[in-house]
């Protein structure tokens, strides 16, 4: 179930990556937009895209559950 939108992104965030350190976050300026990479089974990537940084921390908490 997603956190509060209210919660602090930056403190959520630094949660996450510390229980999950094989996940990269960056704010793409040109796009507006977050996105979140992790490496998936083999040699691939997947990466998660959202308007806010608690789109992608929900879609984040999601998958790693």
């Amino acid at each position: 179930m997603p956190r509060s939108w209210t919660e602090d992104q930056v403190v959520r965030r630094a949660e996450f990556s510390q229980a999950h350190p094989e996940v990269t976050f960056e704010f793409r300026q040109e796009t507006g937009h977050w996105e979140a990479t992790y490496p998936t089974s083999g040699s691939g990537t997947q990466t998660v895209y959202g308007w806010e940084l608690g789109e992608v921390l929900d879609k984040l908490e999601g998958h790693f559950g």
